[in-house]
């Protein structure tokens, strides 16, 4: 029988989704475009609602769509393989800070590799109640003449 704390487990699973390499945007890694967003914004933070598919600040959503479906397939399946009802979840939201604090944990490994960065999946729940996840790691800014693409692309 599913429990509205397994929640947190699916928060989990987007957070560290978002970190791995699957997590692309036009055969890049998502992070690193949504961080050359926010430097060329003068922002430090990128929010996405998920159930609404949305960016904070605005983006392009032509050119997230792919990711934005990859979320939303993680989402759906992780939902789907706890038996939790949809109608459990009211919102879902992936905040994603960029060159925040240096936290041992999740930076320590990558620390030559780029500035560090945190992922926050908060999902709430038909009763108000938040289930959140913090991670991070550390993000380059998205520079194509250095990355390779996925192939594919």
């Amino acid at each position: 029988m599913a429990r509205r704390k397994q929640l947190r487990g699916i928060a989990g699973n987007l957070a560290q989704w978002c970190l791995s390499r699957n997590f692309d945007s036009e055969g890049y890694w998502a992070v690193g475009k949504l961080y050359a967003e926010a430097q060329h914004k003068g922002i430090s933070a990128i929010t996405l609602n998920l159930i609404e598919k949305e960016f904070t600040p605005k983006l392009q959503a032509k050119e997230y769509a792919v990711s934005l479906g990859l979320l939303s397939k993680v989402l759906e399946c992780s939902v789907n393989s706890s038996r939790i009802s949809e109608s459990w979840i009211k919102s879902v939201v992936i905040s994603f800070e960029f060159e925040v604090e240096y936290v041992h944990k999740w930076h320590y490994w990558g620390s030559a590799l780029g500035k560090p960065f945190k992922c926050r999946v908060s999902i709430e729940s038909d009763l108000n109640k938040e289930y959140a996840y913090e991670t991070g790691c550390n993000v380059w800014v998205h520079n194509p003449k250095r990355e390779c693409r996925r192939y594919g692309f």
